[in-house]
């Protein structure tokens, strides 16, 4: 598969936390991730990194020239004057985008309930954002950025989001890479899952579900791991516990060597008269 986009040893910091550091992954066609984490620890912030509206403090962003890429924030750049026809189509004629079977079917399954000649202005939060995820589902993107697409959405449109992303690209074409709080969304759509903690990223394989239990699995072998290092530790201080007092003296052995003589490997002088003291030796003269 070929690759899309990524970064390389990049450092996000803003000015009261460091959000990244030496960050490192990419996407490759046919791609179709989860990004789940707490609160505050970056998963926006990455989507806005690879997507480019983040300049990084320190490394690269990566993307393969000529590849698009569509951004649903958590924001929107709309204007409050435009109609919601405007706002969705643009200036494409009705003919155009009315013909379109795909368009038709994006306005049906989030637009069904809002009046076209509204103006964004008038409209309600939910109306709102369901007007900019339209918008965006419109266009032609080989990567979609979703920033929690499920808030504001009603169940059946939920299901009717989660399956036109399983079918908006051929198998092993496009990308995507979703934020949200949606179990079931993220279990229906994504092969793959990104947990953000700790300045990194943690790559899983398959879905929501999958995610946790190969989770639960890391925490119990990292329990382990933690129990067999204490383990080693205690060994190692109850053998130090032991080892103290006997460095203190020397063992039998060596208090009698210590005291033997000739010391042992030396060989007597045969003009000694006695051996066996260090006095005669000193003492002897030489015929």
């Amino acid at each position: 598969m070929a690759f899309l986009l990524g970064c390389e040893k990049v450092r996000v910091e803003f000015p009261t936390k460091t959000v990244f550091e030496g960050l490192s992954l990419g996407v490759d066609e046919g791609a179709r991730i989860g990004i789940v984490g707490q609160n505050g620890d970056g998963k926006s912030t990455l989507l806005r990194v690879l997507s480019g509206d983040v300049e990084v403090d320190d490394g690269r962003v990566i993307r393969t020239r000529g590849v698009s890429v569509g951004m649903l924030g958590q924001s929107d750049d709309l204007r409050d004057g435009d109609t919601v026809e405007r706002a969705v189509v643009g200036d494409r004629p009705e003919y155009e985008w009315a013909g379109d079977p795909r368009v038709r079917a994006i306005i049906a399954g989030l637009l069904e309930d809002v009046d076209w000649n509204a103006t964004v202005g008038t409209l309600s939060g939910g109306q709102r954002r369901r007007v900019d995820l339209a918008r965006l589902l419109i266009g032609d993107w080989d990567v979609l950025m979703l920033d929690e697409p499920t808030n504001h959405l009603d169940v059946r449109a939920i299901t009717w989001l989660a399956e036109h992303l399983k079918t908006r690209w051929r198998r092993g074409a496009g990308a995507l890479l979703v934020v949200t709080h949606d179990r079931w969304f993220l279990d229906e759509v994504c092969l793959d899952m990104w947990e953000v903690h700790d300045r990194v990223v943690t790559p899983f394989e398959g879905g929501y579900s999958a995610y946790i239990m190969q989770r639960v699995e890391r925490q119990r072998q990292a329990r382990v791991a933690e129990a067999k290092r204490k383990n080693i530790l205690r060994r190692e201080l109850a053998w130090l516990a032991r080892g103290a007092p006997a460095r203190s003296t020397k063992p039998p052995a060596a208090r009698s060597w210590a005291f033997s003589w000739p010391p042992r490997g030396t060989t007597v002088p045969p003009w000694s008269s006695s051996p066996t003291t260090p006095t005669s030796l000193r003492s002897a003269a030489v015929p």
